[in-house]
């Protein structure tokens, strides 16, 4: 096994404490695996030595790693946090130091509900209604506020005045308080609780805490990046002050703020903790080739005043090449289907990821590749057709076709179900229950049956909303037609868009299921499908999930892509709308654009060979993201050709970071860069023309910023230059 040079020195540590800045790519699980071989050949007891990883495949991962180096030879104990904090609990129960608490975890779908209902026993009256009607308004940040609160060390009443959510929102410390006493009551955990529960009892306890610390002679942690004060503090009581620790990381990828991670617990508060620390930087990647490495600094040092402050990616000199392309696109979906042919062509779709910012980016790109018969697999629990918001349109294709008459009494009471509450009406449970129950017999005039089945009692309102599904139901069985006509026509009458807003418990549900609505419509109305056959048409689809084994590729989201890598990948949606993502909401949590670049550069760093970047037409509405102009990466294949060929004088587009490109060049033994501006043109009061905005004149051009007068608007805009100026055409006078 060859390594190199900043490996070896890892390999190699001695005593103390040491922190490894790792980039993406750089063979940290390599070395240290060869780090802990290292170790147990000198003598050190595996049993007094423990490695905690951030999740069970990377543990698994390094498991088997080691045991391939080791031989029989004994190994430490490898776990992540929130194995070892399930071991702990346990313990703790044994001894009565905790009450017993049911094995299986809370799941988000039943945090939820529970949630939204102590929110509404405990809401002002002047808010009752609207929490009523706007559940994700207020759920998903009493959510996220539980979420740092228990991934902090910090009381409940302390950590809401750092959220920045307004005083209406007091009311979400008692509602924690509420959740926890009923949560306990159940006997019931969720998966931060694994960690929670013994570190605030070991914070109540020092004595508690001292049985579990200073067994271990090194604790080893990997991704240290993405760890929160909780586990920091659990952290700091197994070492107990004895032994030494060894983390590894790299601050860039630091993608669980939500979940209370911080870049600084890595890179600053690791040794105002330990003391003495022994630094070791892992710069080279083999993962991916120059145009890339080149493109990942770009996009994160936006995050720093001065590039020396990071530790830039490299790449090494063994890699082989990495193709980076923006794919300029009007539909995300075709982009990506273009990419995956022209790959599959002559390699395996298994080597290709498709990765999202949101999950609402990828139901077009679903119904394409069915479409297609082109396999993939999901990262997510369901695929396009099997999400709950399509059922109402699956009955009414079954209506069409004629396939209610053989369900039994069971499937008709589901059947009403979807129709009678997706969407919601405003019509209490039991009165829809009853008319449920009472139209479960129908096998033939459903749309009839629904009309005289409604209740008297029901408001003028509420009997008109039964009516008018009831007619779209008699549109589906007369089976006349297109079937586009109906699947649009219940999306507008009911209103259907607003009432997932409205019924949704986070912004990202909402995306996630009108961007399913909408791609399924289109997808109907593309594919021409009838209401005769469409039930028979969407079966056929259905029965295309890909069995398991099957080569496939795979269709993922950043969070889930950290620190796994594929040959080709694909990032859709690269603009404004979704990078940097600013979720809708009064009182959402903002995402940072530190937060917002340390992500696109996870998903920019997963790939191997070939990174194609869906990008906005230039005559589309959208705009290229702000993240990530599109001079990036003209000004890098330049560069690229220039490590290759130096040339005299190189031009790089406005914008590009210039000292994180002359330090990657100085690390590949290039002389320093002579330096010529491609547009260093002073703007002022030229006529340009934006893509979207149309014609403009320029009013104030500096380094950082313009400004510019559009003739559609009655006010001037201001831009960031580097951002802008890729985008503008200079007209003649």
């Amino acid at each position: 096994m060859h390594y190199t040079n900043e490996q070896l020195k890892v390999i190699a540590h001695g005593a103390g404490h040491a922190r490894i800045i790792a980039v993406a790519g750089s063979g940290k699980t390599q070395t240290l695996t060869a780090y802990v071989q290292n170790r147990l050949s000198q003598g050190a007891n595996p049993r007094r030595l423990l490695v905690l990883m951030y999740n069970k495949a990377a543990q698994l991962a390094f498991e088997q790693r080691l045991k391939n180096l080791v031989g029989g030879q004994a190994i430490p104990d490898i776990r992540t946090f929130h194995s070892l904090g399930y071991r702990i609990c346990q313990t703790l129960v044994k001894q009565g130091d905790m009450p017993a608490f049911q094995k299986n975890l809370m799941q988000d779908s039943e945090l939820e509900p529970i949630v939204w209902r102590l929110l509404r026993e405990l809401a002002d009256p002047s808010i009752a209604e609207d929490l009523l009607t706007r559940k994700k308004k207020w759920v998903e940040p009493a959510l996220a506020y539980f979420e740092l609160v228990k991934s902090s060390m910090e009381s409940p009443e302390i950590v809401f005045d750092g959220t920045g959510l307004p005083v209406q929102c007091q009311f979400f410390v008692t509602a924690f308080y509420n959740f926890e006493q009923w949560r306990m009551d159940q006997g019931k955990l969720t998966f931060a609780d694994l960690i929670y529960e013994p570190a605030r009892r070991f914070k109540a306890s020092p004595a508690l805490a001292a049985q579990f610390g200073g067994h271990m002679a090194e604790i080893i942690v990997d991704e240290f990046q993405d760890i929160n004060p909780v586990q920091q503090f659990l952290l700091n009581t197994l070492h107990g002050g004895r032994g030494q620790v060894m983390v590894v990381g790299d601050p860039d990828q630091t993608i669980y703020e939500f979940r209370g991670s911080k870049p600084s617990l890595l890179t600053h508060e690791f040794d105002r903790v330990f003391g003495a620390v022994t630094d070791y930087r892992l710069s080279h990647t083999f993962r991916f080739s120059d145009a890339l490495s080149l493109l990942a600094n770009q996009v994160i040092a936006g995050n720093y005043a001065d590039s020396a402050e990071r530790t830039q990616c490299i790449s090494h000199s063994s890699t082989g090449p990495t193709r980076v392309t923006q794919l300029p696109t009007a539909d995300s979906a075709v982009g990506a289907l273009q990419t995956i042919q022209a790959w599959a062509a002559s390699r395996p779709l298994s080597d290709i990821a498709v990765i999202n910012r949101l999950w609402a980016n990828s139901a077009r790109i679903e119904l394409a590749l069915l479409a297609q018969a082109i396999p993939y697999h999901m990262d997510n629990q369901q695929t396009v057709l099997e999400r709950y918001e399509l059922r109402p349109f699956r009955v009414l294709l079954q209506i069409a076709a004629g396939q209610v008459a053989g369900w039994d009494e069971r499937a008709r009471s589901h059947a009403w179900q979807s129709l009678l509450t997706q969407p919601y009406l405003k019509i209490k449970k039991a009165t829809v229950d009853q008319l449920i129950q009472r139209l479960a017999d129908t096998t033939e005039h459903w749309g009839r049956s629904l009309r005289n089945a409604i209740p008297e009692s029901l408001s003028t309102y509420q009997s008109a909303a039964l009516f008018e599904r009831a007619r779209w139901i008699e549109k589906a069985e007369r089976a006349e037609g297109a079937a586009f006509p109906v699947v649009h026509g219940w999306i507008q009458q009911t209103d259907y868009l607003a009432a997932l807003q409205d019924n949704a418990f986070s912004a990202a549900q909402v995306e996630d299921q009108v961007a399913t609505v909408k791609a399924f419509a289109q997808f109907v109305r593309q594919a021409k499908w009838t209401l005769r056959d469409g039930a028979d048409q969407l079966a056929e689809l259905v029965e295309r999930k890909t069995p398991s084994r099957v080569d496939a590729l795979l269709i993922t989201s950043i969070h889930k892509a950290k620190g796994r890598e594929w040959p080709c990948v694909i990032i859709p949606e690269v603009n404004d709308r979704f990078f940097p993502y600013q979720p809708d909401g009064e009182l959402t949590l903002a995402s940072s654009a530190a937060s917002e670049r340390r992500l696109l550069y996870v998903g920019l760093t997963r790939a191997q060979q070939e990174l194609v970047l869906l990008t906005p037409v230039p005559e589309s509405a959208e705009l290229v993201s702000a993240l990530m102009p599109a001079a990036y990466v003209e000004g890098l294949e330049a560069f690229v050709a220039h490590l290759a060929e130096p040339v005299g004088e190189l031009a790089l587009p406005s914008g590009m970071q210039r000292a994180s490109v002359e330090h990657y060049g100085r690390v590949k033994g290039l002389d320093p860069v002579s330096w010529r501006a491609r547009d260093s043109q002073d703007l002022t009061a030229a006529t340009v023309e934006h893509p979207t905005l149309g014609v403009g004149r320029v009013l104030e051009d500096s380094d950082a910023k313009l400004s510019i007068q559009f003739r559609q608007e009655n006010q001037a805009r201001s831009f960031k230059r580097d951002i802008v100026l890729p985008l503008l055409t200079v007209l003649a006078d």
